[in-house]
């Protein structure tokens, strides 16, 4: 369990520092291109999305740790 739990923490890790490239560059309203059509999501929209969901499983794993 150790093991996926520092590899999800370094993944959430990860996620904040695109989110925060993201920010600092201004791609924030920049559209997701999914199936190759434009859609109403943004790059800041997906990477809140993907941090959100590994902040989530680190805390789920943490408490599986103790």
């Amino acid at each position: 369990m150790s093991n996926l739990y520092n590899d999800t923490t370094n993944a959430l890790f990860n996620a904040i520092d695109i989110k925060k490239t993201i920010e600092s560059n201004n791609l924030n309203n920049i559209k997701r291109v999914h199936a190759g059509t434009d859609n109403e999501d943004t790059l800041e929209d997906l990477i809140t999305d993907v941090v959100f969901f590994l902040e989530n499983l680190t805390e789920q794993l943490k408490g599986e740790r103790r």
